[in-house]
């Protein structure tokens, strides 16, 4: 190869460097761009809770339109009620017609709005409540109690039983809840 063709392609090399330099420049960064604007399918989903009838039009519309304006992609509406103080003027308890009338507008503001929705099946943290559950098909408490013994010898000794207590929580009766724990 002669100095005139090597040295000729040596500066075509350095225009097919330099053009494909600045290409690579104006390329947009992808993966940092799926980061700061992510695909619809990529973005969160929200565990929205409607506590014990605590609902109006009004709050669900305002908390959408957050929901939207924040990036989350869509909701999964739950209703449940753990003793909740009231906090709207008018509960709209689960299944009421007007419970039906915000979850309605809800699921249609959703398809306005973008936003993929979702519910729970039935209310209640067990997903066994509502009045068409009868006794037997209901939710059951599991119970248990300890009896500490020492190993190797035989035990003769009577277990303890396990509490009976009812209650809205563990062993709550029925006051009023902070944290989980009773008050």
């Amino acid at each position: 190869m002669t100095r005139v063709t090597s040295g000729f392609l040596a500066i075509a090399f350095g225009f097919i460097q330099i053009a494909g330099s600045a290409q690579a420049q104006n390329a947009p960064d992808t993966l940092k761009k799926g980061f700061e604007d992510p695909p619809q399918a990529a973005r969160p989903r929200v565990w929205w809770h409607w506590m014990n009838g605590n609902i109006t039009w009004d709050g669900v519309q305002k908390d959408m339109d957050w929901m939207k304006r924040a990036g989350i992609a869509g909701m999964q509406a739950f209703d449940a009620g753990m003793t909740t103080p009231q906090v709207v003027d008018k509960r709209l308890p689960y299944m009421t017609d007007g419970w039906k009338d915000v979850f309605r507008k809800t699921a249609a503001n959703a398809e306005r709005l973008g936003l993929e929705f979702g519910t729970a099946s039935s209310p209640g943290w067990s997903e066994t409540g509502g009045p068409w559950v009868t006794a037997p098909d209901a939710m059951k408490k599991m119970t248990w109690s300890v009896t500490r013994i020492t190993g190797g010898a035989r035990f003769s000794g009577v277990l303890q039983k396990p509490p009976t207590t009812t209650g809205v929580f563990q062993t709550s009766t029925g006051r009023t809840l902070h944290c989980g724990l009773p008050a």
